[in-house]
């Protein structure tokens, strides 16, 4: 994956793998998710509220300031938190801007579940609003991997 994304559909497949590639990478592949999180989720119209920019991103990862690259592609207006988990997981837990919800993801670094669960609220509220198919329920205690 070298390029943006225009086709939605694409978007949604590429999402779904991304959120999966978030869930099996190694903390030594966190920038590497990162750089595919800025192709993905980065809009230069603007329409998607995406407000960074790829080069501060990557600024950021040369200074090894993973984390906020991470809370720069995230955003201001997402309420978040990170957390350890047993044996030395990462998780992160975002909350659903009307507060309905959780999304909780897990990860080898805080960066990399904080952007699975970034995306999971992204592939949730597509799901949602355009009808595209249910939502992805998980039973209580169920953790991505």
């Amino acid at each position: 994956m070298t390029e943006p994304v225009s086709d939605t559909h694409v978007w949604i497949a590429r999402l779904r793998d991304f959120l999966h590639d978030c869930a099996g990478s190694a903390s030594a592949e966190e920038h590497d998710r990162i750089r595919e999180a800025v192709l993905l989720l980065h809009d230069p119209d603007g329409q998607s509220g995406a407000t960074f920019e790829p080069t501060t991103i990557e600024a950021m990862l040369s200074c090894g300031a993973a984390e906020s690259a991470v809370f720069a592609i995230v955003g201001p207006d997402v309420n978040c938190m990170v957390s350890r988990g047993s044996a030395g997981s990462c998780l992160a837990t975002l909350v659903l801007p009307d507060g309905s919800e959780e999304v909780i993801s897990e990860g080898a670094t805080f960066g990399l579940a904080l952007l699975a669960a970034y995306v999971s609220m992204i592939l949730s509220g597509l799901e949602r609003d355009d009808g595209m198919s249910a939502p992805l329920t998980l039973p209580n205690g169920a953790r991505l991997h």
